[in-house]
């Protein structure tokens, strides 16, 4: 079961991710272009979240990481 609800516009490119305990960001084309190119270093990821919002990158879960870097492709 997932545990991040990630929901991609078509027309903007802005990315909705969302976690089970509420939390939200939004990320615009370009980072969603910066998250496809780590999608295979969970750190990295964790990184890029972070500058957009450190208190919602550092309540993921290894396991929301590697969902996130799949549902972004």
């Amino acid at each position: 079961m997932a545990k991040l609800d990630v929901e991609m516009c078509p027309e903007t490119g802005i990315c909705s991710i969302m976690n089970a305990q509420g939390g939200k960001i939004d990320m615009i084309s370009s980072e969603v272009d910066e998250l496809r190119a780590a999608a295979g270093d969970s750190q990295k990821l964790k990184e890029l979240l972070a500058q957009v919002d450190v208190s919602f990158s550092e309540t993921l879960t290894e396991e929301e990481l590697n969902q996130l870097a799949q549902d972004i492709k």
